[in-house]
């Protein structure tokens, strides 16, 4: 009985130094934000070997489909890769900052697409899409 008062005794002056200690902002929250408040987004570019005959939207799918592979439907939330665009046998995915190198790590899986056999080759990662599609020569 005795070491249940001290013990709620305890807690309670730890409460107030900790309410003191917030008052007075000796402990510092940091907000978690860009300086722009948008979400930072990153570009993965990469290959497509052999040439590119496929349509955006089964690349797409592919690469969904083979981070939810390796990560599960809790990694494709988070990552959320959009197939931006291809140009030749180059194509441009947008990420988040979070989930980029798990798409990254992703691509390897993408082994075909209706039957045919497709290799993705990562080659670079930019925070701009007007670098990445200067990177594979648009513009």
């Amino acid at each position: 009985m005795i070491l249940d008062f001290i013990i709620l005794g305890w807690l309670a002056i730890l409460t107030i130094v900790n309410i003191y200690m917030l008052r007075i902002r000796i402990i510092y929250f940091k907000k978690l934000k860009n300086k722009r408040d948008i979400k930072s987004k990153r570009y993965v570019i990469f290959e497509i070997i052999p040439e590119n005959t496929f349509e955006n939207r089964q690349i797409e799918n592919q690469i969904r489909n083979a981070v939810k592979e390796l990560g599960g439907n809790i990694w494709l939330e988070i990552a959320n890769p959009k197939l931006v665009f291809t140009y030749k046998n180059y194509g441009i995915i947008s990420t988040n900052r979070v989930g980029y190198k798990i798409v990254l790590a992703s691509l390897p899986y993408v082994r075909e697409i209706d039957g045919k056999e497709i290799l993705l080759v990562p080659r670079r990662t930019t925070g701009s899409l007007k670098k990445a599609k200067k990177l594979i020569g648009i513009r």
